[in-house]
């Protein structure tokens, strides 16, 4: 057994190590004239786009493997302290995708910072609701209302801009499922988080997030590289620096082939997250292309990628199981029963002495 995990660990770091490097940054965020650049449906039958699906497929082949090595454990690599952040993820998948969701608001755009809207009472309307979203995920206060107001605003984005711009923005859709089924947490459930019958659907919430942020991911390699090389063309000749390979004297490796070449690795990143097999260990793989950018670009990089960094966050550290069939750890309720308990207590002792 410790022989096989030993091969389990090689093969893992030899995926880490082969895999190419990919910049995740969105071009749309950083092309001004990003809307000359259309996405070309006809590429869907193109050499990049089927050896994405190869890549894909043999990534998950691979992933299967591997879990099948480690004894068929889903949730390989297990690390003992991570079931210590469990509580916090609700209220930190809140928190950072409402900050996310408050900088496309005051910029008058919708949820994400390619997607402007009206100077007219719609657009001021939108933005209003986008800040009620997020006053609601940060404070607590009818999260699941907020949350259910955060996915009329993915439909009114594929209203406004289009299916595909819906589908671009499938995280936020996630987001509101994992929030409506969880509630946020760290508040009181009975006054600020009704709506008790969702609870038992609890178990579909990690799920629900995962496959719709896969989405999310795969649907942007699509739109922003592999069915439109010229936008991600445009984006390096603003910033040539990311075409690691160029830099480094390898001519042939032009921005069209890097543009593709991320293209893949993005398009086999979502799909995995969607398959579900060992997803702890593609969010460590997610981990370099999705922080790899942030140095390099504005602050709008890192402020995009809050809600994804957050995804991230709870599939790293929370049991998927979700409590069903893992050891018990300490939930959300424990935690504030435990303090509103302790309170009255210390005053007591307070009192007496």
């Amino acid at each position: 057994m410790q022989r096989r995990m030993y091969l389990v660990y090689l093969l893992v770091a030899a995926l880490l190590v082969l895999a190419p490097p990919s910049a995740a940054a969105h071009e749309k965020w950083f092309v001004d004239d990003h809307e000359a650049y259309p996405v070309r449906y006809e590429l869907i039958w193109s050499l990049p786009v089927l050896i994405g699906v190869l890549v894909s497929a043999a990534l998950i082949g691979a992933l299967v493997v591997l879990r099948r090595l480690a004894g068929g454990d889903n949730l390989f690599p297990r690390v003992w302290f991570l079931r210590r952040f469990d509580p916090a993820a609700p209220v930190v998948i809140a928190i950072q995708a409402a900050i996310a969701i408050i900088y496309t608001a005051v910029n008058l755009r919708l949820l994400a910072v390619n997607m402007e809207l009206p100077g007219n009472a719609l657009g001021y309307l939108l933005a209003a609701a986008q800040l009620a979203v997020a006053f609601s995920l940060i404070s607590g206060l009818w999260a699941r209302a907020g949350a259910a107001l955060l996915l009329l605003l993915v439909l009114a984005a594929g209203v406004l801009f289009g299916p595909l711009a819906m589908l671009e923005q499938s995280i936020f859709a996630g987001i509101g499922l994992y929030i409506a089924l969880m509630g946020r947490g760290m508040v009181d459930p009975d006054r600020f988080e009704p709506a008790p019958a969702l609870d038992r659907y609890r178990p579909l919430a990690p799920t629900l997030l995962r496959v719709l942020a896969g989405l999310s991911v795969a649907v942007l390699a699509f739109s922003e590289k592999l069915l439109n090389p010229d936008l991600g063309v445009a984006f390096l000749r603003e910033y040539p620096h990311f075409n690691v390979a160029r830099t480094l004297g390898l001519a042939w490796f032009t921005d069209e082939r890097f543009v593709l070449a991320a293209g893949v690795v993005e398009l086999a990143i979502g799909a995995a997250l969607i398959a579900g097999v060992l997803p702890r260990l593609v969010i460590f793989a997610m981990f370099v292309p999705f922080n790899l950018t942030i140095p390099f670009l504005p602050a709008t990089e890192l402020l995009g990628h809050l809600p994804i960094f957050a995804v991230m966050y709870v599939l790293t550290f929370h049991n998927p199981a979700l409590r069903v069939d893992a050891p018990e750890g300490p939930t959300v309720e424990d935690t504030v029963a435990e303090a509103e308990g302790a309170a009255p207590a210390k005053r007591a002792g307070q009192a007496a002495s």
